[in-house]
């Protein structure tokens, strides 16, 4: 096994980053750039910041994908065997990137994804706990699919989907500290 230190300067400013020990993503608390670890060290990637909903202020952020792809949903059977129509179109999904377990990343993903606002700089203060890549959030956009599918009023019995990445950019979510929990200030979602 080698053994390789890399550096975690800004790819765009070259101020240093910070992150949790498990970190692959990063936004610079400088200029916001947002870097992924890649194979030959950290690689610049598009940023944004998603706003705090009136009336709601950022207590800390964590990271998120932004996803922009075409779904296609297909070969849609019941249960019965009867197919049911498909469906296709280009959809953003909005997909937490810090460590989640599924039913809460669903709910957070779901609830980001349908009411994304307005979007800024990113913040001048930490964004940490980025660990989720750009494949496993493909899955996950996937996974989201199925479930508004298998949440329809039919009996689903097998279905096709495909999520082709159009574009992907990195985000920062502000979060209010609720308790010993958070508190998603752009859904209102509770974690």
């Amino acid at each position: 096994m080698t053994l390789r230190l890399v550096p975690l300067d800004c790819p765009a400013c070259g101020s240093a980053m910070r992150g949790d020990p498990w970190d692959t993503l990063f936004l610079c608390p400088h200029c916001g750039s947002g870097g992924i670890l890649g194979k030959d060290g950290l690689e610049t990637v598009e940023s944004t910041a998603l706003l705090p909903a009136p009336g709601r202020r950022a207590d800390l952020w964590r990271p998120a994908w932004i996803l922009e792809a075409d779904v296609t949903v297909s070969e849609r059977m019941l249960a019965d065997g009867r197919p049911t129509p498909g469906s296709s179109g280009r959809r953003t999904f909005i997909l937490p990137a810090f460590d989640l377990a599924l039913n809460a990343f669903t709910r957070l993903a779901a609830a980001l994804t349908a009411s994304a606002g307005a979007t800024g700089e990113v913040p001048h203060e930490p964004v940490t706990g980025g660990v989720l890549g750009t494949d496993d959030a493909l899955v996950l956009a996937r996974h989201l699919v199925l479930a508004e599918e298998i949440g329809r009023s039919d009996v689903l019995g097998s279905i096709r989907v495909s999520v082709d990445p159009v574009a992907w950019r990195l985000a920062a979510i502000p979060f209010q500290r609720d308790g010993g929990r958070i508190r998603c200030a752009v859904t209102g979602t509770r974690l």
